[in-house]
């Protein structure tokens, strides 16, 4: 299958390390479109998404863990496209630095009121969270903007730079509470 434009600079920007500084309260955005696939990758500090960056130390520290993990893994709450797009999400990918699970692989779609692997608890969490959206939206061309439930759903995400790559080429723009709209398409 030949390669289009858009599509290597798809995988040129994918292939790229994250070239994130942990600077809390922005939270990094990289979004390709190729085609009737959309792909929204996320990066923000822990501590912006439960308001500590180590093991939890008590159930109050565990819940709050679990409710970010699920309002992340929430798709239609944090991204929304106009309904003639058609975009449909398939499962989100959530990685979380020092945790039993903390590589990159699907998140799970149960609770997490038990222990995972030997039940040892990994002091160093210290890091990004990452999640990986994917959307096949049968009508690319009328996909006009992603507004998104970020800043509500983690009031501590103060702004989020994004980094676009679409069929007009690469660039950047930045959304914050007041504007948590992304234009793709005037």
């Amino acid at each position: 299958m030949p390669r289009t434009p858009t599509a290597l600079a798809l995988a040129a920007l994918l292939a790229l390390p994250a070239a994130s500084a942990h600077v809390h309260g922005l939270a990094l955005l990289d979004v390709a479109l190729d085609g009737g696939r959309l792909q929204l990758d996320l990066e923000a500090t822990a501590h912006d998404l439960v308001g500590f960056e180590r093991a939890p130390r008590d159930e109050a520290e565990k819940a709050r863990l679990e409710a970010a993990r699920r309002a992340l893994l929430d798709h239609a709450r944090l991204w929304q496209f106009n309904v003639a797009a058609g975009c449909v999400a398939e499962a989100p990918v959530l990685e979380v630095p020092g945790t039993p699970e903390g590589g990159p692989a699907k998140a799970h779609a149960h609770g997490h009121g038990h222990e995972h692997g030997d039940g040892q608890a990994q002091e160093k969490t210290h890091g990004d969270w990452r999640v990986r959206y994917r959307f096949q939206c049968r009508n690319p061309e009328a996909l006009r903007a992603i507004d998104t439930g970020l800043f509500a759903a983690f009031p501590a995400i103060e702004s989020v730079r994004v980094q676009l790559i679409d069929a007009s080429g690469a660039r950047a723009a930045s959304l914050g509470p007041a504007q948590p709209r992304l234009v793709l398409r005037p």
